[in-house]
């Protein structure tokens, strides 16, 4: 079982040891008295898989709401908990909010760092993220936003449109009633 996770508590030092370590930063900001914020303590971030998870390819940090104005501020955060993943240069990729129970919240975590990867142009990185996530939580919701930027980054990788249509058949097949769906749609006119 791996160690229960170390937060860092100063952005500063968080970005040092992701640009030494080539991680991300997984930004949590909690206010002790939200119930949200109590349940990842709870139940989220003592599953070993999450530990693991973030261990891997995050260092990760602590923000509490109420004691850091100025990166609330920054930020833009207005509810407990938020999570944001950042570069090391403090440049966010993702964010979520409120509670998520281990898998989705592993999901969601990959999500922004396929998203990472998926902005830096290293698309087989982002494709390996994104494929991780849709065979081992094809029923988290960060699920469809996967298959939408899987076929996105493949068909930037291969310039091939067919990529972008399969990748709107799958989530029509998979995903029907979702907004990513609905967003692939017109994938369907090409030709």
């Amino acid at each position: 079982m791996p160690n229960p996770i170390r937060w860092e508590t100063s952005l500063t030092t968080a970005k040092a040891k992701a640009k030494k370590e080539k991680k991300l930063i997984l930004m949590d900001y909690y206010n002790n008295l939200g119930i949200g914020c109590q349940q990842l303590a709870a139940v989220t971030y003592p599953d070993s898989n999450v530990c693991s998870s973030v261990e891997r390819n995050f260092i990760p940090l602590q923000i509490d709401f109420n004691k850091n104005k100025a990166l609330v501020k920054r930020y833009g955060v207005k509810w407990t908990p938020t999570i944001i993943i950042l570069d090391a240069d403090g440049d966010e990729h993702h964010r979520f909010v409120g509670f998520l129970p281990p898998e989705d919240f592993i999901a969601q975590v990959l999500l922004g760092k396929g998203k990472f990867e998926f902005n830096l142009d290293h698309f087989e990185q982002a494709i390996q993220c994104f494929q991780e996530i849709l065979v081992r939580y094809p029923k988290a919701d960060a699920a469809p936003e996967a298959q939408y930027y899987l076929g996105v980054a493949k068909y930037k990788a291969s310039h091939d449109p067919k990529e972008l249509k399969l990748g709107g058949e799958v989530l029509q097949r998979d995903y029907p009633q979702s907004e990513w769906t609905k967003k692939a749609q017109v994938y369907a006119l090409l030709p």
